[in-house]
Order: structure tokens, then C-alpha cells, then sequence
């Protein structure tokens, strides 16, 4: 009989202890899961969808450690050997990857922001009413070997050796912090840098110059600073076509075509069109862009640069701008995380077909300046949601689910356990 109750008691006591036990392992399952879903959320309310990828692709290949990464890597060699250095897509990387080289050309630019304080008037500039000037700087010259040639006066005409000298000779190779893994590249952006800067107009906080690239074609140069918004919010803004989608309304399609497979590169090749105004019929691009995130300089670097793709042939009604390039510097006053920078875009596109001078004055004196002021308020409005989601998302980390601490036979399993155990010598004393 004893040995009976014990059994039982044993049996009993077995059944409750493994049901206490599957209970607190499903509110821990379920408070995790959440936990995680939470996470994902807030990560991707953050960074975004792109920036997610990138943040999960840095962690998998910091965690993914020898011997397995080793096979993985020897596996991938040995396939690639009898494999084409093509893309999913059919876009060859390889060739088509924007050149590191391209980011020497904003040697000038970071030259011109680090001097604005000392910054001085030129005669032209002085009669467009300029708030700074570029062109005493983008236009000095210099013999080989780097050594700078002063201008000269007004009245004087140049000595020979400085008409030998030429600004490409100023031009000199950045050494940016870049990771071993991110490739150098071979495509150049091919400019008239031996041509000079003149002013342009400046309108509100933006100075722009211009120089001829071609008969009639420009290059533009726009500087601006902004004192509220942070460079990891502008570089998110230039770059998410997500979000640039929702508050550019003149791009009408923006597609990514196909992301750079190695590691490091931040390269994208990108489908854009977009709208013209009224008796023109709209531009598309097929581009490559690349950036590049310094944290030495504490700056960040953007060039585009046309580029084909058989996927996107040109379309009937739309003009295919085939000569395109663009580059950007972003300084910030302090930290990429702090409000305050400065910014430098210089760019070129050969609309395709000719266009009377007045017109491409006014679209360019009217729609840049738009543009511009737009994408300011688009990098305002995604700090402003950036910081409710945040704090949205760290308040919902605080809410502890009533579902499971109101069961108190989900609360604790030793706290079951002795309840049962009171139940049993209740019995025991009925009887």
C-alpha cells in the first residue's frame, strides 16, 4: 500500500513538474519571439531595408569563422574558376565598377570647405553677388611636381611656364580608409578639369558655379551647409530609393537594378526616369553609384556615373541621357551622428537633344534650388520619424505581457510544484 501512494505521489508529482515546466518554456519562447520580432522592427524603422541587409551582412561575416568560412570561401574559389565574373543579373562588375580614383577629384572641394572662413571674394563673384567663392581656388594652377602658379593680374598676360601649368598637375591622390575586401575599381568619371569655374547665381543657402564641359554643356558645382540635420541622416536620404520615392515627385521610376555581390563596395547600378517639365518629354538613367563612408576624414564620398544594361533598353517617348556624372562630398561639423555639415554636388548630364540656352538658365536657376530645399525637408522629415519610431520602440520594450505574469501556474513551476504538493496532504488528511 505504501509503496503504492509513493508510485503514485511520484507519478502524479512527475506529470505536474513536466506540465509547469512546458508552460514556463512557452512563456519564455513567446516573450523572446516577440522580443525578436521587436528588434527587427526597430532596426529596420532605423536603418531601413537596405541598411538592415548591409548590418546583417557585416554580422554574418564577423560570426561566420574558420575552418567553416575557409571551406565556404575555398568551395565559392574553386566554382568561380569555371564560372564568367557576372552577376545573377548579367551586369560584369568587374568592368563596370566606379574607380576609388573618382573621389581624388573632390580634393578641391574638401580644400574649399576647410578654407571658408578665410574665404574671399573674386571680381566675378563680387558682381553675381556671391556668399563665397570657388573660383580662386578650383581655378589655381600648377606646374608638374604639384607646385601652385598665382594667377596673374588682370592686365598682365601669362608667362609661358604658366601656360604649361594646369590644374589636373594640383590634383592629387586621396588616402582614404578604405577595408582591405572593398575593390578598387576602373571606371573614371571623365571631366574637363583643366577648364575653369565661374560663378553662377546663389540663392538662399546654396552657391552654385558652372564650368563648359562641352559647347553650351555645363557642369554645375552647388556648396550648402546645414546646421540641423546630421550626415547619417542626409547620406540615408541620398541614398534609400524607398524613401526618395516618396518625397521626390519628379522621379517618376526608381529601380535598383543590381547590387555590387562584394563585400565593402556600396555599389548599386539604378534605374531612374524622371519627370520634365510640360513640352519635354521625360530623361531616364541607367547609373552606377558608389559610395564610401570615411571615418578617418570623417566624411563621405557619392559618385554616379552612366552606365547600360541590356535589361533596360531605351524607351520609345523617353530620351536615354547616355553622358552623366555626379560627385558629392559630405562633411560633418563634428560626428556623423551630430547636426551640422557642409556638402559639395557636382554634376554633369547631356540632356540628348538641343536646348535653347535661356530655357536650360531658367530650368536650372528654378528646379535645382527646388530640388534642393526638398531634399533638405525629405532629411528633417525622416530624422523627425526616425526619433518617433525610436521612441515608440523603447517604450514597447518596457510593456510586460499581462497574458503570461497573470497565470500564476505559468509564473513560476517550483511555486506549481508546491501547490501540488499542499494538495496532495490535503488529500492525505481527508482521508
Amino acid at each position: 500500500m505504501l509503496l503504492n501512494r509513493l508510485v503514485l505521489a511520484i507519478k502524479n508529482q512527475s506529470r505536474e513538474t513536466l506540465r509547469a515546466w512546458g508552460y514556463q518554456c512557452e512563456s519564455i519562447i513567446a516573450q523572446r519571439s516577440r522580443r525578436v520580432q521587436q528588434l527587427f522592427s526597430f532596426y529596420q524603422s532605423v536603418y531601413g531595408t537596405q541598411g538592415l541587409k548591409q548590418l546583417w551582412r557585416a554580422y554574418y561575416r564577423s560570426e561566420l569563422q574558420p575552418p567553416i568560412r575557409g571551406i565556404l570561401l575555398s568551395a565559392v574559389g574553386i566554382m568561380g574558376l569555371n564560372m564568367k565574373h557576372l552577376g545573377s543579373d548579367g551586369f560584369d562588375w568587374n568592368k563596370e565598377r566606379l574607380s576609388l580614383s573618382n573621389f581624388d577629384l573632390c580634393q578641391r572641394d574638401i580644400d574649399f570647405i576647410n578654407t571658408l572662413s578665410v574665404n574671399q571674394l573674386c571680381e566675378r563673384c563680387q558682381a553675381k553677388k556671391m556668399k563665397y567663392c570657388y573660383c580662386m581656388l578650383g581655378n589655381q594652377r600648377c606646374r608638374k611636381g604639384g607646385i601652385a602658379v598665382p594667377p596673374p593680374n588682370s592686365d598682365q598676360k601669362p608667362m609661358k611656364e604658366e601656360q604649361a601649368a594646369s590644374i589636373s598637375n594640383c590634383q592629387k591622390a586621396m588616402d582614404l580608409d578604405v577595408a582591405r575586401s572593398a575593390p578598387q575599381g576602373q571606371v573614371r568619371i571623365q571631366a574637363q578639369e583643366d577648364r575653369n569655374w565661374e560663378p553662377y547665381f546663389s540663392k538662399n543657402e546654396f552657391s552654385i558655379w558652372r564650368r563648359e564641359e562641352r559647347s553650351s554643356l555645363y557642369s554645375y558645382k552647388v556648396y550648402a551647409r546645414f546646421d540641423d540635420i546630421t550626415a547619417d541622416d542626409f547620406l540615408h536620404v541620398q541614398t534609400d530609393l524607398d524613401y526618395r520615392r516618396q518625397w521626390d515627385d519628379t522621379a517618376l521610376r526608381l529601380e535598383l537594378i543590381s547590387e555590387d555581390p562584394v563585400p565593402d563596395s556600396n555599389s548599386h547600378l539604378i534605374y531612374w526616369e524622371m519627370q520634365w517639365p510640360r513640352l519635354f518629354a521625360n530623361r531616364d538613367y541607367v547609373y552606377c553609384r558608389r559610395y564610401h563612408k570615411d571615418e578617418t576624414k570623417k566624411m563621405v564620398f557619392i559618385c554616379s556615373r552612366a552606365a547600360n544594361h541590356t535589361a533596360y533598353p531605351t524607351i520609345s517617348g523617353k530620351v536615354r541621357v547616355t553622358d552623366y556624372w555626379s560627385l558629392m562630398v559630405i562633411k560633418p561639423f563634428r560626428g556623423f551622428h551630430e547636426p551640422g555639415l557642409h556638402f559639395v554636388l557636382t554634376y554633369f548630364d547631356d540632356p540628348g537633344i538641343p536646348i535653347p540656352q535661356n530655357i536650360k538658365s531658367w530650368v536650372t536657376q528654378k528646379q535645382m534650388p527646388e530640388f534642393l530645399t526638398k531634399m533638405y525637408v525629405a532629411t528633417k522629415n525622416y530624422a523627425c520619424s526616425r526619433a518617433i519610431k525610436m521612441k515608440d520602440m523603447f517604450n514597447s520594450f518596457t510593456i510586460i505581457n499581462d497574458e503570461y505574469t497573470a497565470n500564476d501556474q505559468r509564473g513560476s513551476w517550483l511555486g506549481s510544484l508546491s501547490r501540488h504538493r499542499r494538495k496532495l496532504n490535503d488529500n492525505e488528511n481527508e482521508r
